[in-house]
């Protein structure tokens, strides 16, 4: 039986190859949009439930695109976390800003995790992890989203006195630091815990710090499964950033 971390990175590798070939079907043919979105949120769903199902069926998956079984996941030990297309509205307009999310938690802590971003070179997972290299030798990055967070990542790259740069998908945003892109991703309010478990995994494991935007750690697999938002951080960044959030 293959280990979890080597499950969780296949997983969301062969589901971004597969929705990378539908995209780029897609984009040639000219049907993006709504219609790629839904198609891409379903193949990708059906792949890692069917996978799942397959290789762990004995642990209970909560699934954005999926039926929340929430008496049955919550009384579990171990309980996997997917988003199988974090980011569908850039996925269905050509854009590369998307990933594939899964993760396992046990007890409610991530234990084995990756996220599938093609536009960033592939797979990062928990079970490979590569050492936190020195900040680069430039003004500081913050990423955040378009929306909301647009405002509190305004205010904190003139704290950090950083350039700041937005794009969706909080995977897409979270590789954007681990591949050395942008030093700290911040995003000031609630999400789903399939927004955050597999990208907040992935980053802890190799290095960042990561926490809520408060400073506390992230716990999964609640009732409600949401989280109050993320950090994702350089470490030698992550204090300021909470001062500036403060």
């Amino acid at each position: 039986m293959s280990a979890d971390h080597e499950v969780a990175a296949a997983l969301a590798g062969e589901a971004a190859e597969r929705l990378l070939e539908l995209q780029e079907r897609a984009v040639q043919t000219r049907t993006t949009g709504w219609q790629l979105e839904y198609t891409g949120d379903e193949v990708a769903h059906d792949l890692l439930m069917g996978r799942l199902g397959h290789e762990r069926p004995d642990d209970p998956v909560l699934s954005e695109e999926g039926t929340d079984r929430r008496s049955e996941r919550v009384d579990a030990t171990r309980a996997w976390i997917v988003d199988p297309l974090d980011g569908s509205a850039g996925f269905g307009a050509g854009s590369v800003e998307w990933a594939v999310h899964v993760a396992l938690t046990t007890d409610g802590t991530p234990t084995a995790a990756a996220i599938g971003v093609p536009g960033l070179g592939g797979v990062f997972s928990t079970g490979e992890v590569a050492a936190l290299t020195e900040m680069p030798d430039r003004r500081p990055i913050v990423v955040t989203g378009r929306s909301k967070a647009w405002s509190v990542g305004r205010h904190l790259a003139e704290v950090l006195d950083a350039d700041l740069v937005s794009c969706g998908s909080s995977g897409f945003k979270t590789a954007l630091v681990l591949a050395g892109h942008a030093d700290v991703y911040v995003h000031p309010s609630p999400l789903y815990e399939w927004d955050v478990c597999a990208p907040a995994a992935v980053a802890a494991a190799h290095g960042l710090a990561v926490c809520d935007p408060f400073g506390a750690d992230l716990h999964y697999n609640s009732f409600d499964p949401v989280v109050p938002g993320l950090i994702v951080a350089r470490p030698e960044l992550l204090e300021r950033t909470l001062a500036a959030l403060r």
